[in-house]
């Protein structure tokens, strides 16, 4: 059965994280991306630990797409291009309104060579409005959007999360995009510009904290590992010096918590009767519950804890994560071969269709492994190529 989006096209033309990601969440569900990047590559590639110009960064971003070069500032360059778009159904960029007009390759110049193309430019801050054009990362579009004034600990400074969340989170509104833009030029025959930024999507995934702050007025306080709302709720560590997260959100689960280490009386005691008398004392809690697990070892505790219904979970590191059970049963590690360095592990498909799968079928691309293989498709000869190497247009 044939993949999803088989026979749609994708030019990823951004670089980093959030657009290339998003392009390859269509690259998971079959759709042919084709990543273009300039002759020094994308910027990813030398970010963080690496073989040569594939880092690690690069390469967890790009699994499922075919590499070409091809350098945008030269007129033949973006004459090839345009002959792309032509066959093109998305194209994903995130490019500065400054340089897209300057490469001349905006949605209005891109329309004239496909009118139904749909455009998904990604930015930080929105490609309209008083911060439109101006540089922005990850970071920045967690302070900006109140993200990082309620991550950290309780009297501690605010933090950024350890991953990128805010360019994951975009990545996946330009899948979302790509599928609602993909629907109405079904539906009503047009293409168009979609824009989606780092600083809508985290705001977006922050219902909570909006709603809470819309209806009350009231500004969430970090709290770290902990909950402003429920207790016990927080990390404890074992014996062993590994780390165990717990949660509990109401009784049920307190009184769970309280058989599986072996303190019942805690659940008659006055002092943790209901939630906000746990959370009064939410420090004389942590400590009553941390007693216990000095004394025992983490893998011997997750068993009382699951045996006795508590909501908990191992703190991983990555190599305990791809190693545990579940992880691997979800198949959230897929092994490809890379064209540099063989047989390669990278992320899998999150999203589990029943009937119509997608798959990782792609390592991620070298640097212009492709370009011959793409290039020929469009009727371009071994001479065109040579020439265009030579030009230095493509690599």
């Amino acid at each position: 059965m044939a993949l999803p989006l088989a026979g749609i096209r994708v030019l990823d033309i951004a670089s980093m994280l959030a657009g290339p990601y998003g392009a390859t969440m269509l690259g998971d569900m079959g759709a042919d991306v084709i990543k273009i990047e300039p002759p020094y590559g994308d910027e990813s590639r030398t970010l963080g630990p690496g073989v040569e110009n594939d880092s690690g960064f690069f390469v967890g971003i790009n699994r499922n797409k075919r590499g070409l070069v091809l350098d945008l500032t030269k007129p033949e360059g973006r004459e090839i291009y345009f002959r792309l778009v032509r066959t093109a159904d998305i194209i994903v960029d995130n490019l500065r309104p400054q340089a897209r007009a300057k490469l001349g390759v905006g949605y209005k110049e891109t329309c004239t060579y496909n009118p139904k193309i749909i455009c998904i430019s990604v930015s930080a801050f929105g490609q309209e409005g008083p911060y439109a054009g101006r540089p922005g990362v990850d970071p920045l579009a967690q302070a900006l959007s109140g993200l990082m004034s309620v991550t950290g600990e309780k009297n501690g400074k605010p933090l950024r999360t350890g991953a990128a969340v805010a360019d994951a989170t975009c990545a996946n509104l330009v899948a979302f995009a790509a599928m609602v833009g993909l629907w109405v030029r079904e539906q009503q025959g047009i293409g168009q510009q979609i824009d989606v930024c780092l600083l809508d999507g985290l705001i977006h995934i922050q219902p909570s904290q909006v709603g809470q702050f819309f209806l009350l007025n009231y500004l969430q306080p970090r709290a770290g590992n902990a909950s402003p709302f429920a207790a016990p709720y927080g990390t404890f560590t074992c014996r062993d010096g590994r780390d165990i997260q717990v949660v509990s959100v109401n009784n049920k689960f307190f009184h769970n918590i309280c058989r599986a280490v072996g303190r019942e009386d805690l659940i008659t005691d006055p002092r943790f009767t209901t939630v906000q008398d746990r959370l009064a004392r939410g420090d004389e809690l942590h400590a009553e519950i941390q007693s216990v697990f000095s004394h025992v070892d983490a893998e011997d505790m997750m068993r009382r804890l699951i045996a006795a219904d508590v909501m908990a979970a191992p703190v991983n590191t990555h190599r305990e994560t791809f190693a545990d059970p579940q992880v691997q049963h979800n198949q959230m590690a897929v092994e490809v071969h890379h064209a540099r360095v063989g047989k390669l592990k990278v992320g899998g498909v999150p999203v589990k269709l029943k009937k119509t799968p997608g798959a990782v079928r792609l390592a991620p691309p070298t640097l212009g492994q492709h370009t011959r293989e793409v290039l020929q498709e469009l009727g371009l000869s071994d001479a065109d190529l040579e020439r265009l190497r030579q030009a230095g247009v493509i690599k």
